[in-house]
């Protein structure tokens, strides 16, 4: 039975014992608070352990780096509990971010990885993370199987509507449109956010208002272990809500690229937007280009979508510090180019099958670097609408073969 945090398993090159976090004092079962901190603490005590080297012929490894992020919120609220190690969130970070600059910039992730090799992350459910539940970079052979990430997203619902205003006046942050009853909040409690090679992400279920599976860019210029994110599979998952599985946001510098991506076997009901590929503006004071190829949706089951059941092109929402196009309303309101120096060649979309809703699909690519490649085969959608809308695609190229509606794609 499954508890919070019950198990993480960390497997160092040619270290032949996993270290369980049941052995320092984790336990499963239970989601209350207390038994949280008590996870949190093993995760924590199940790293300084670790090796002092993996290899004989290496070096010691330095000792681990922890960093405790503090808990409590930014501004007059009801006592918490003690600050550092909270694997169990609460509502207060939300209400801070609503309410607060400063807390949504200092918020944590419950899961913050970088640089690690050989990871296997299994029998896990997060709560309400304050931010990203999984934030992972530069990974080197990672499997994730097994987790459960939950968010209420009813109380944030009630959060952003309740402190639209505030928000909008005091930061020009919208949380809600309510001309089109549709979340515009930046809680940004994404799923799992992976950067890195061989990457494998199965059987788990997420549940929240934000990318459920984002694969994030790398680069030759950023990366250790790895100077693209390619190699990725992730299959059999069921997601509530959410906004997408998602690749990006890509912005076009450092030469970032995504490629040899895979989703498979996913299951989506009243997603925001479900599959969901981003591109961002380049940055001018980091020109550059980037890439994002062989991405393949396949086998995948979208009921009831929001938005967009299919969104390529340049990010809808604006990040979290305003920066990005935010592309929320096109192609019924402003114009909102595509970014020329990011590259999209050979996705694929095969055994798509999308009911209910009343918007479908959009693929835009600039005309100074059209998207090529593309294969939309046997992807079927039945909206509930008697004038639902089809497709927008603009500057795209590739085959359809049993796609209802037809034409987004032009012949190369």
């Amino acid at each position: 039975m499954r508890g919070l945090l019950p198990l993480l398993a960390l497997l160092a090159p040619n270290f032949s014992t996993a270290l369980s976090i049941d052995d320092y004092g984790a336990s499963a079962g239970s989601s209350g608070l207390e038994v949280a901190q008590a996870n949190s603490q093993a995760i924590v005590d199940a790293f300084q352990v670790r090796p002092t080297r993996c290899r004989e012929d290496e070096p010691p490894l330095p000792p681990p780096r922890i960093v405790q992020i503090p808990m409590r919120p930014l501004y007059p609220a009801p006592p918490m509990p003690p600050p550092s190690r909270i694997a169990l969130a609460q509502y207060n970070w939300w209400v801070a971010t609503a309410k607060n600059e400063r807390a949504h910039n200092f918020r944590p992730n419950i899961f913050e990885m970088l640089r690690l090799e050989d990871t296997l992350i299994e029998n896990i459910t997060t709560v309400d993370s304050p931010r990203f539940n999984f934030h992972m970079e530069d990974m080197l052979n990672l499997e994730i199987r097994h987790v459960d990430i939950v968010t209420d997203v009813t109380k944030q619902t009630a959060i952003a509507q309740e402190h639209h205003e505030t928000s909008l006046e005091k930061f020009g942050r919208a949380l809600w449109d309510f001309d089109l009853n549709i979340p515009m909040f930046p809680f940004n409690t994404d799923g799992f956010d992976p950067a890195g090679k061989n990457i494998w992400i199965h059987d788990c279920t997420i549940e929240n208002y934000d990318d459920a599976v984002a694969v994030k860019p790398s680069s030759s210029k950023d990366g250790v272990l790895r100077t693209c994110s390619e190699d990725v599979l992730v299959e059999n998952i069921k997601v509530k809500y959410g906004v997408g599985m998602s690749i990006g946001s890509v912005t076009p510098n450092n030469d970032n690229c995504v490629n040899n991506v895979t989703f498979s076997n996913i299951d989506f009901k009243d997603p925001f937007k479900a599959i969901y590929i981003k591109t961002n503006p380049m940055d001018e004071d980091k020109p550059g280009t980037a890439s994002i190829t062989n991405i393949v949706y396949e086998n995948i089951n979208i009921e009831s979508p929001i938005w967009w059941a299919v969104y390529i092109g340049p990010q809808q929402m604006k990040e979290p510090d305003g920066a990005g196009g935010g592309c929320m309303t096109y192609p019924f309101g402003e114009d909102c180019p595509a970014e020329p120096a990011v590259t999209i060649q050979n996705v694929t979309l095969k055994h798509v099958e999308i009911t209910g809703g009343v918007t479908f699909g959009v693929v835009r690519c600039s005309d100074e670097n059209p998207c090529t490649g593309f294969e939309f085969k046997d992807v079927k959608y039945t909206s509930w609408a008697s004038r639902a809308e089809g497709w927008t695609c603009e500057n795209v190229y590739g085959e359809e073969k049993n796609v209802q509606p037809e034409n987004c794609l032009k012949s190369e």
